[in-house]
């Protein structure tokens, strides 16, 4: 009966029910289309595609040049000479430096900055620069500057650093702030030859400033740079007051007001004659007078 009823429906069980049934057979090994993404979610994935930087910038101004040129130059500076109990360690004026200016951005292909001051005058040498993502700056040194126009209370320069040759690297630097640490203009001041410590000093007569008398005779010069164990801040002379009296006194405008040819004038503060010591010559050791070893026959 139920063969009957489903002949007559025309839903029969052979090969012709399953033809005609085919176009509402379901392919478990059909692909599945993509279903609509939900709104919320779209949005969501486009906020974060944006947030995202599509060319994340690189840390160039790490690796310039100019600043491996600067910390040569820093080595060879005496440390900071007074110690900051009290400072902000993201404001570098609070621990020993002035800031210059600001660098705005690149001029020329050639590496130069241009700069905005207060002061009409900027003078090259030892500079530091602090970038916008460093906490400190970071010793630079400047070969020449030049004013390029006035703006207001600012004065605009043109400033090269060593190291910087071209126009990306001068780039890089845009929004930097320059400074100057303390004690770096004197530094940068070009030193007197006369008072540069040579032999040729050895044998000049000393005169008393005061008195015009010769007190003695230039025994030596002692470099710092020459000893730099001895730990000496700058050029000395060893004076022979006598034959077995001698005395230091340092090599500088404040102590010797003048350096000729034919003498040394020499300005003694109070006291410093009175730290003569007593000159021994050293010892030289005879080859072949050495005491034997005990135990020897």
């Amino acid at each position: 009966i139920d063969d009957a009823l489903a002949a007559a429906a025309g839903a029969g069980r052979g090969a012709a029910s399953k033809r005609r049934a085919k176009g509402q057979h379901t392919n478990k090994y059909a692909k599945v289309k993509d279903e609509a993404l939900d709104p919320w979610d779209a949005a969501l994935e486009r906020a974060a595609a944006d947030r995202k930087p599509k060319n994340p910038p690189k840390a160039y101004a790490l690796k310039l040049k100019c600043f491996e040129k600067g910390a040569n130059e820093a080595r060879k500076r005496p440390a900071a000479p007074r110690a900051v109990l009290d400072f902000d360690a993201r404001d570098p004026t609070t621990f020993g430096f002035d800031e210059l200016g600001t660098i705005v951005g690149a001029h020329g292909v050639r590496g130069a900055l241009r700069v905005d001051c207060v002061s009409p005058d900027l003078a090259p040498g030892l500079r530091h620069l602090k970038l916008a993502t460093r906490r400190s700056p970071r010793p630079v040194v400047v070969t020449s500057t030049r004013p390029l126009k006035r703006l207001g209370a600012l004065t605009r320069h043109v400033v090269e650093i060593e190291g910087c040759t071209n126009r990306g690297d001068a780039a890089r630097l845009a929004g930097a702030a320059l400074y100057a640490r303390d004690g770096d203009e004197a530094a940068d001041a070009e030193p007197d030859d006369a008072y540069a410590p040579s032999k040729k000093l050895e044998g000049l007569e000393v005169v008393d400033a005061t008195t015009g008398d010769v007190i003695g005779t230039v025994f030596d010069v002692l470099d710092p740079h020459e000893s730099p164990g001895a730990g000496l801040a700058a050029p000395l002379l060893e004076v022979a007051l006598d034959e077995k009296r001698h005395v230091l006194i340092p090599l500088a405008p404040e102590c010797v007001p003048e350096v000729g040819d034919e003498n040394v004038v020499v300005d003694a503060p109070p006291g410093l004659l009175d730290l003569a010591f007593v000159y021994e010559p050293p010892s030289r050791p005879v080859k072949g007078l050495l005491a034997a070893p005990e135990g020897d026959a």
